[in-house]
């Protein structure tokens, strides 16, 4: 899976997605009815934005309630705020 930071000019970040990322992309955005993938984008960042954590909670599909947390290895040293 890949997803690389391309460019960052500080008004503009290019995001290049690919391989496994990108198929997860592709069949989850249409799995879940969205217009397309960045429409899923969209509506994920508009989600983690009103979280006051990091945490996300979803329902499954057995209908159970899942606390979802970025990995360690995704985050900031704590030193490093």
């Amino acid at each position: 899976m890949a997803i690389n930071r391309s460019t960052d000019t500080g008004a503009e970040l290019t995001l290049v997605i690919n391989n496994g990322d990108l198929e997860a992309l592709k069949t989850t955005s249409t799995r879940l009815g969205f217009l397309n993938e960045e429409s899923m984008i969209r509506f994920m960042l508009a989600a983690l934005s009103k979280s006051a954590t990091r945490s996300v909670v979803i329902t499954d599909s057995n209908g159970a309630r899942v606390a979802l947390n970025p990995s360690a290895d995704l985050l900031r040293p704590a030193n490093n705020s």
